[in-house]
């Protein structure tokens, strides 16, 4: 078998860094719908919470 290069060893870490917090994040869903009860933080993951927080461009908003 061929040595691996560093390029690949990197590549491979990460790709089993991803693998670990994928299977986390599919335990935690597991364990919100086996319980029923939502995050505490919910409401950081709320799409209009995150659009709100952004600020505003006032260069832009100043020409429209």
């Amino acid at each position: 078998m061929y040595p691996r290069s560093k390029f690949q060893e990197v590549l491979l870490e990460i790709r089993q860094e991803m693998a670990r917090e994928a299977d986390f994040d599919v335990d935690l869903f597991a364990e919100i719908v086996r319980t029923g009860a939502g995050p505490q933080d919910a409401r950081i993951h709320s799409m209009s919470d995150a659009a709100a927080d952004r600020p505003v461009n006032t260069a832009k908003a100043a020409r429209d």
